[in-house]
Parts: structure tokens; sequence; C-alpha cells
């Protein structure tokens, strides 16, 4: 009982947070020692309709789906289908990299543990309002072709586009859908009856509405993101679930971790789950600030407690577990436009923490929420003005980012014109493989950028022949957007390019026919080049030269 007074007491400072984070709606459950010791839930998830979450309510999981695709793959590795040493081109022979790119040689454990040195280029499908502009069918040629961030097995470089690929050799070894085979193989032997593969059904309704918070921590309702069939990301990240299954689920990987990694009883007799023991094993190091383990096992972070920093904070807290005895701890989050949610477990103890949240909001409520309850269910002492402050100016700084970039935007200009008339920079251009587009249009004496033709932003003179596009923080919370982008993703660069090789920064006589955008800041580049197409009446995707 003691457990679940102090529990229970946080309450008031849940929903403070909440207040600051801008977070309508959020429910948490916590497990100890295999039972459920408590559930809360605070706002509402519908904030039209003022209707309260419970612990059945669903809320899109975000990145945490990760660990049920790491899951669905020890399922096949354990049935001798797939082996964790299975290189991805075995699979499917369309990934194909330069002859001598040691990434060639990719393999299953390297997908689920981030560490194939390829950025994830995620700015090829987060645009605006949730829409998805590229398909399940890119992801393969996306992964071939982008450029190296660090050598194979030597850095953590976190990859979405990974488990995109992933649910596609799911498909491809089961020969069932990724749906199909989550609800046969996991959801229904552990009778979860409230997840979901990025659609709902219609006769679902106890659903949280997402929402982006605004600089004033009031709220927006936005589309629901990876949503639809076949959509890309769904492994990524496009799972729907409740705290009530997410409970189910993670003591069924505590029950079989200690089954398989410690030789104990089954206590779920049904337990679908495998491989726990390479699934839980950490692959990759995270960068170090701690002389305790900090990894990345598939589709889990590991870390081993007391640690700093190591749970999403930023500005850093302190430090979480402090004081006492050092244990093992997996977690994940989740963030997408309209939800951010967390996860912890401790299999040592039986325990696991969920915290889900229906807002993209100014302070990662979630992460937040799971380090108060992770500290008093082991039993320390919490300072609840460290959390309110912290929340406070996370929420301060978070919603001057843009304000930040503008001023630096404003600051490195150096031209009010063009250098070349404005006809020059007007015209559609391609990435290298030609499935993914950008649109420099002129209209009422301005220029502005669009990207794979859903959206406008006007571009304003930046320096030679460079110019910028900026958006509000709340413009960008309307449209679902990220904030949180350096200077450099605001900038497009014109230049010409000869054949094959480098772009020229200085067009000259030659004419622009390139421009360069820098939008993936794993790599140390100047931005991806996008070649000027003039072909656009062929059908998209078919365009040569």
């Amino acid at each position: 009982m003691w457990l679940l007074a102090r529990l229970q007491a946080l309450g008031p400072i849940i929903s403070q947070i909440c207040e600051i984070a801008g977070t309508p709606g959020l429910s948490l459950g916590v497990l100890h020692h295999g039972e459920v010791v408590h559930l809360a839930n605070f706002g509402v998830r519908d904030v039209d309709t003022h209707l309260p979450p419970d612990e059945h309510t669903a809320y899109v999981i975000g990145s945490m789906t990760k660990a049920i695709t790491a899951a669905m793959i020890g399922i096949l590795v354990d049935e001798g289908k797939l082996t964790w040493t299975t290189k991805l081109h075995d699979i499917i022979p369309t990934f194909q990299r330069a002859e001598y790119d040691p990434a060639n040689n990719i393999t299953i454990t390297d997908l689920l543990s981030h560490r194939t040195g390829l950025p994830s280029y995620d700015a090829y499908w987060l645009l605006s309002d949730n829409k998805i502009p590229i398909t399940r069918a890119d992801a393969v040629p996306i992964l071939s072709h982008v450029p190296i961030a660090a050598d194979l097995r030597t850095e953590f470089v976190y990859n979405n586009m990974a488990y995109e690929v992933l649910g596609q050799v799911i498909e491809k070894v089961s020969g069932a859908n990724y749906s199909t085979f989550l609800t046969n193989r996991i959801l229904n032997p552990l009778e979860m009856t409230q997840t979901f593969y990025t659609t709902l059904p219609s006769d679902f309704k106890n659903v949280a509405k997402g929402y982006n918070a605004l600089q004033n921590a009031s709220v927006v309702s936005v589309p629901p993101p990876i949503y639809g069939d076949d959509v890309l990301m769904g492994a990524a990240g496009g799972v729907r679930s409740s705290v009530h299954d997410l409970l189910i689920l993670y003591n069924a990987f505590i029950d079989a971790a200690g089954s398989q990694i410690q030789g104990r009883t089954l206590t779920i007799p049904q337990n679908p789950l495998r491989q726990l023991d390479h699934i839980f094993q950490g692959k990759i190091s995270l960068p170090p600030s701690t002389l305790l383990e900090a990894s990345y096992a598939s589709g889990w972070g590991r870390l081993q407690l007391p640690l700093s920093n190591k749970l999403g904070y930023d500005p850093p807290m302190s430090t979480l577990g402090v004081g006492l005895p050092s244990r093992l701890c997996l977690h994940h989050g989740g963030a997408i436009f309209g939800y951010l949610t967390f996860t912890a477990i401790f299999p040592e103890t039986g325990s696991a923490v969920v915290v889900l949240s229906n807002s993209y909001s100014l302070v990662n409520a979630p992460v937040l929420v799971g380090h108060l309850l992770i500290e008093e269910l082991f039993g320390n002492t919490i300072n609840v003005t460290d959390f309110t402050e912290y929340a406070k100016t996370a929420a301060r700084t978070n919603a001057a980012a843009m304000d930040n970039i503008k001023i630096q935007l404003i600051q490195n200009r150096t031209v009010e014109e063009p250098a070349n008339p404005l006809q020059a920079y007007v015209g559609t251009y391609y990435n290298s493989i030609n499935n993914f587009f950008i649109e420099i249009r002129q209209k009422d004496g301005h220029l502005a950028v669009h990207f794979m033709g859903l959206e406008g932003f006007d571009l304003e003179p930046f320096q030679h022949n460079s110019f910028f596009w900026y958006m509000s923080y709340d413009e960008l919370a309307r449209r679902a957007r990220l904030a949180g982008f350096p200077m450099e993703y605001y900038i497009i660069e014109f230049a010409h390019v000869h054949g094959e090789g480098n772009a020229t920064d200085d067009p000259g006589s030659d004419g622009i026919n390139a421009l360069r955008w820098k939008h993936e800041f794993a790599l140390k580049d100047k931005g991806e080049v996008f070649r000027k197409r003039n072909r656009l009446d062929e059908p998209f995707g078919q365009q040569k030269g």
C-alpha cells in the first residue's frame, strides 16, 4: 500500500508538468514484481469533446513500435527462417550499394541496433500535416542510396528507414503482411485487444486525438501520423496501443527474458516472445558520459542505473537512480507529431513504467513523468521543485527555438537581392534516384520552395545564390513540422553541376541546374544535391539522366 500511496501522490506534479508542456491527455501504468500496481490518467483524450482517457485508450506509440518489430524478428529467427547475421541483400536483393561499400554487408542485427552507419533521411517523409509523400517501395532504394555517416558497426546512427525495411523483411520471410503477423503471433496469444497497426477499426472509439503544443502551451489538432494501409514507417513507429495492453506486452518481455536468459519458469504459458537473450543484448555503445553501461540493443536502449541524462533530457536533469542499487533499465521513447511516449522496464524486479501522451509538446512530458515514476518506484526522494523548474526552463527554451533560428538567419544574411533573375532558379529538382523532388516556383515577385508538391514556403535572399525559408514555432506546430533543426536546414543553395562532378557554388554563365539542401545532420557535408529535370510530363520516378 505504501508504494501505491507514493505513486498516487505524484498526481499534482504530473498535472503541473502536463500544463507547462502543453499536454492535453496522459495515461500511465506501473508494473512491479509482475503485477500492475498503479494506473492513472490525466486531462482529456479529445479537447473538443472533453472525453477523458483511461488505461484502454489507444495512443500512437511512435518508436516504441521498434521493440515490437524486434520481437517479430526474434520469432522468425527462432523458427529458423532468419538468422541474426542474415545479410539484408540475401532477403531483399534490390538492396545494392557500391561494389566495395562495406554497407553491402548490413545484417538483420545491424538494422535492429542502428549500427549500419547509414543516416535515416527522415526529411524525405517528415514533411507537413503528417502526410508521407514517399511509399514503402522507396525505402530500400533510399537505404541503398544514402551516403555513409559512419563505418559499419562503429557508431550509433539512429535510422527509422532501417526499421521500415525490417518490416518488409518480416513480410518477405513470413509470407504475411506486418499487421497479420503481429496480430496472429503476438497480439492474439497475449490477448492484446487494444493494439493496432497503423489503422484503427471503425468501431474502436476510445482513441486519443493527436495535438501539437503552441508557444503558450495551448494546443492545435493535427492529422493522425503514419496512418493507413501499407503506409511507410509503420514498422518504425505506426503501432497504436493502450497502457493496459503495453503492460501485458512488457510483462511478457520480462517473463520471456527470465526464462530464456536466467532459466526461470515462464509465468505466461502462451508467451510468444523468443530470442530475448539476443534482443536484450547491447550491440552498439551510445555516446559515453558514464562509467556504467549505455548501449543500444534491438529495439531497446540499454542502461545501467544510476545514470545522468540518458533518458532524453535536454537540458540535462539530475542523475536518475542516484543513491540506489545499480540495476538494468531497458527503455525507449516515441516522438511523432501529435504524440510523445515513454517506457522503461527493469527485468531484475519485474517492473515496467509506461507513459503515453497525445501531444508533441513543449517539454517531453512522458519522459519527465517516467523519471518521476521510476524514482518513486524504487524509493528515491523526489524534489518537486527540480522537476517543475526544469519543465518551465525547457518549455521556454524549446518555444524560443525558431526565434533563435530567425536571428541566426538574419545575422548571416549578406544580400537583399539574388545574384540572378528569379526565373533562373525556377524548376523541379530531383535527388539522384528520382524519388524525392523540390519545386522552386515564382509568384508575385518572389520564389517559393515546395517539397514534393505538398507545401510552399516563401524564400528570401540569403547569400550569393542561396535563399532561406522560415516559419514561426506556432506555424510549424500547426503544420505538424519539427522546430528543432539547425539553421542550415532552412537554406536552399543553388549551383551548377558539371556531369557527374561536384556542384559549383557560383554557376556563372553555365546557369543553374542544381540545388543543395542540408537536411541530414548525421552527415558532415554541405547538403544533398538535387538536379533540375525538364521532362515533368513523364511519370514520376521514370526520369533519366
